[in-house]
C-alpha cells in the first residue's frame, strides 16, 4: 500500500491511477465490443435452437439453453474482468480525491 499522508504523495497517485486507467480504455472498449456481439449471437442461435426443438415451451427452452450457454463464454469473462479492474481503479481515483480533499481541510 502506497504512503498517502501527504497531498503531493496523493496527487502523484492520482496520476498513476489516470495513467493506467488510459492504457486500459482501449482493452476495455474493445472487449466490450466483443462480448456485446458475442452477445447478440448468443441471442441469435438461442432463437434458431428455440424455433428447431420439440417438446413442450419448457423443454424447448432447456434445449436453447443448453445449446447455446457457452457461446460467447470467454467473451463475457473477458470484459467482465477487465471491467472489475477499471472499477476498482475509479474506486481508487474516488477514495483519493477524498483523502486529497480531506488533507485540504486541516
Amino acid at each position: 500500500m502506497s504512503d498517502l499522508s501527504a497531498p503531493h504523495l496523493v496527487m502523484a497517485r492520482l496520476q498513476e491511477i489516470e495513467r493506467d486507467l488510459a492504457l486500459r480504455q482501449n482493452v476495455y472498449e474493445q472487449a466490450a465490443m466483443k462480448w456485446f456481439r458475442a452477445k447478440r449471437e448468443r441471442d441469435r442461435e438461442r432463437a434458431l435452437a428455440f424455433l428447431q426443438a420439440t417438446g413442450t415451451v419448457a423443454e424447448r427452452n432447456a434445449i436453447a439453453d443448453r445449446d447455446t450457454a457457452m457461446i460467447g463464454a470467454d467473451e463475457e469473462a473477458e470484459y467482465e474482468a477487465v471491467r472489475a479492474v477499471v472499477r476498482t481503479l475509479d474506486a481508487r481515483a474516488s477514495i483519493g480525491q477524498s483523502i486529497l480533499r480531506a488533507q485540504g481541510r486541516v
